[in-house]
C-alpha cells in the first residue's frame, strides 16, 4: 500500500452494519494509521470514524476498494429514502470533543505499537525455525518486508525511531535487531531515493543478516559482557554462517547474501570475515553497516547504556566513521534530525519537551521548548532519548 493508492473518505459514507473489505485508515502528523480492515461496522466503530473526524484527522481507503464502498453507501441511503426514513447521523456531545483528541492519539500509538510488535514476535518464530533447522523456511521473509516497506511508505520516520529505540529484553534482541536494521534499511534506501525492488530487498538483507548468530554458542551469544579474544572470534564467524544459511536456503540475491556475508566488513581493511577494502565492498554491504552501528548504539545492553539518537548523531558527524561510508553516513546525517524535529525528548530533569531546531554542528544538544520557553540543552541538562510512547503504552 503507498500513499498515492489511498483517497479521503468521509465518516459520513458509513453506516452501521456496513461490511466492508479493505483498509481504512487516518492521517496522524505525518503518519497514516489503520484503524480497521475487513470489517462490519459497529456502532461503537462508527462512533470512532466520527470522532477521528471531528478531532480534524482525514479518512482514507484505498483506491481499490473505494467504489464498492461508495456504492454501497449511495444504496443505503437510497434504501432509507424509499422507505421515508432520514439517514441516521452521529452527532457530536460535549463528551465526545472532550475524548477525541485523546482517542485519536492512542488510537495511533496503540496501533503502532501493535504492529511493531507483531513484526518482532514473527521474527521470533522465524529465528526458533532457522535455528532448528539451519535454514531460511519458506514464505516468513517476504511477508514480514512487504510489512516493514508499508510502514515506511506511510509512517511518519520519527514513530519508526520511536520504534527502534524502543527498551529490548536481552533474549529478543535478535529479533528487535532484524526489525530495526531492515527499518534502517529501507529508509536509508528512501532517502538515498534507490528503486522500490532495491529498498525491498535492503530490507531482507536487514531481516536475515544476522542469522548466524543462531549457530553461535548461547553463552558467547547472550554473555553479558565483553566477549574474551577468543570468543570474539568465535562471534566473528556469524555472518560466513548468516551467508551459508542463505546459500542452502536456496537464495540467489546476490545483494542479499553480500549484504549478509559483509556487513562488518569496513572500508579501510579492518572489518571482517575477509579484510575487504572499499572496491570490494557492495552497496548492500556498506548500507546495512550503517545501519547496524546504529543500532548496536541506541540499543540498551546490561553491559552498556542506550543511548540518545542525538548522542548517536553527534558521534556519526564528530568521528565521520572513516571506517564506513560516508556517503551513506551523511545520507543519515542530512534526513534522521528532520525526522525528529517537532518531536518530544526526554531531558536528563524528567521534563518532556518539544524538540525545536538541531544544529547540525552539534546535534548533541537541540534546541527544545518546555512550558513556551526555548531551551538551549547542554552536558548539563541534555534529551537523554526520544519520549518513547511504547513504553508508556506497555504499562
Amino acid at each position: 500500500m503507498k500513499k498515492s493508492d489511498l483517497v479521503r473518505i468521509n465518516a459520513s459514507t458509513f453506516y452501521e452494519g456496513m461490511q466492508i473489505e479493505g483498509e481504512v485508515f487516518f492521517k496522524y502528523d505525518r503518519s497514516y494509521i489503520l484503524l480497521c480492515k475487513d470489517v462490519t461496522i459497529t456502532n461503537e466503530l462508527l462512533k470512532k470514524l466520527y470522532q477521528t473526524e471531528w478531532g480534524d484527522k482525514e479518512l482514507f481507503v484505498s483506491k481499490e476498494h473505494v467504489g464498492d464502498i461508495l456504492e454501497m453507501s449511495k444504496q443505503y441511503k437510497k434504501s432509507c429514502a424509499d422507505r421515508g426514513e432520514e439517514v441516521p447521523e452521529m452527532k457530536r456531545t460535549d463528551e465526545d470533543m472532550e475524548s477525541v483528541t485523546d482517542m485519536i492519539e492512542l488510537a495511533a500509538k496503540i496501533n503502532l505499537y501493535n504492529d511493531y510488535t507483531n513484526i518482532r514476535e514473527r521474527l521470533g518464530d522465524f529465528m526458533d525455525v532457522v535455528k532448528n533447522e539451519k535454514k531460511v523456511p519458506p514464505g516468513y521473509i517476504e511477508p514480514l518486508q512487504e510489512e516493514i516497506s508499508r510502514k515506511i511508505e506511510l509512517t511518519d520516520p520519527a514513530l519508526l525511531i520511536e520504534c527502534i529505540n524502543n527498551l529490548r529484553q536481552p533474549d529478543d534482541y535478535l529479533n528487535a535487531h532484524a526489525a530495526n536494521v531492515a527499518m534502517l534499511n529501507g529508509m536509508m534506501g528512501t532517502w538515498m531515493k534507490l528503486s522500490q525492488e532495491e529498498i525491498d530487498a535492503l530490507i531482507r538483507t536487514g531481516l536475515v543478516h544476522d542469522i548466524g548468530k543462531l549457530s553461535i554458542a548461547d553463552e558467547i551469544l547472550n554473555k553479558p559482557g565483553p566477549l574474551t579474544k577468543a570468543e570474539f572470534e568465535e562471534m566473528k564467524k556469524h555472518p560466513v554462517f548468516s551467508y551459508e544459511m542463505l546459500k542452502l536456503s536456496g537464495e540467489t540475491d546476490e545483494r542479499i547474501l553480500e549484504g549478509s556475508l559483509s556487513h562488518h566488513e569496513r572500508l579501510n581493511g579492518t572489518g571482517y570475515p575477509q579484510g575487504s577494502h572499499y572496491s570490494d565492498i557492495s552497496l548492500f554491504s556498506r548500507v546495512t553497516a550503517v545501519s547496524d552501528v546504529y543500532d548496536a548504539m541506541v540499543a540498551k545492553r546490561s553491559y552498556k547504556d542506550r543511548r540518545s539518537p542525538f548522542a548517536i548523531l553527534e558521534e556519526f558527524a564528530v568521528h565521520k566513521f572513516s571506517n564506513l561510508d560516508i556517503g551513506i553516513v551523511n545520507t543519515l546525517l542530512d534526513n534522521l534530525p528532520a525526522a525528529l524535529v517537532g518531536k518530544n525528548a526526554l531531558l536528563s530533569d524528567g521534563r518532556a519537551a518539544k524538540v525545536i531546531y538541531i544544529n547540525p554542528q552539534n546535534f548533541e544538544y537541540p534546541v527544545v521548548e518546555h512550558d513556551k520557553k526555548l531551551i538551549f540543552t547542554t552536558h548539563e541538562l541534555e534529551c537523554v532519548a526520544m519520549e518513547n510512547f511504547l513504553i508508556s503504552v506497555d504499562e
